[in-house]
This record gives C-alpha cells, structure tokens and sequence, in this order.
C-alpha cells in the first residue's frame, strides 16, 4: 500500500466504489462481522462525524497501511483513527 497516496476525489469518482469495499473488507476482517453490518458501521459513523463516507472509507483505508497523518482530510483521518485506532491497536498485538 503507498503510504502517501492521496485520493483525487472523495466522491463519485472511478475509484470510489473499489475504496468503499475496501473499507468495507477491512472492517469484516476487524470485526468478523457481515458485509451489510460493516458497510452500516461505516456510514454511521461518517454521519456522526459529519464526513462525507467516501472521505472517511479512504481514511480507514489508510489508517490500515500504516495511517500516518496527511495534511489531507484531517477530520476524516481523525475520525477514522476515533472509530477503529483502537481495533488496529488490539490487531497489532495479537501475534
């Protein structure tokens, strides 16, 4: 995964959709939960942070490759790391 690669766009674009399943996968990985609960968990939380969800799915993407910080979509990286750092955290430790 590139570290510092930044999406062009956080909505709409070509890419979106492979961005949102990526997302999507990383949190049934996490969580071992379905597709559908996932993809709720992720909208959820957008809406509680007020992010745009494809600004927010990029941002657990990224905070999956190693999330470090871009000067790029603060908030969606904050929230991100506010809604499942700890999950990577726990992730990490397991051996």
């Amino acid at each position: 995964m590139m570290a510092n690669w930044i999406p062009a766009q956080t909505s709409y674009g070509p890419h979106s959709g492979r961005i949102l399943d990526t997302a999507r996968g990383i949190l049934i990985g996490l969580r071992r939960c379905r597709s559908d609960v996932a993809f709720d968990e992720l909208h959820s939380a957008a809406h509680r942070h007020r992010v745009p969800v494809f600004a927010l799915a990029w941002a657990l993407v990224h905070l999956a490759g190693g999330g470090e910080k871009t000067s790029s979509f603060m908030d969606a990286q904050s929230a991100a790391r506010q809604e499942w750092g700890q999950l990577f955290a726990v992730a990490a430790a397991i051996p």
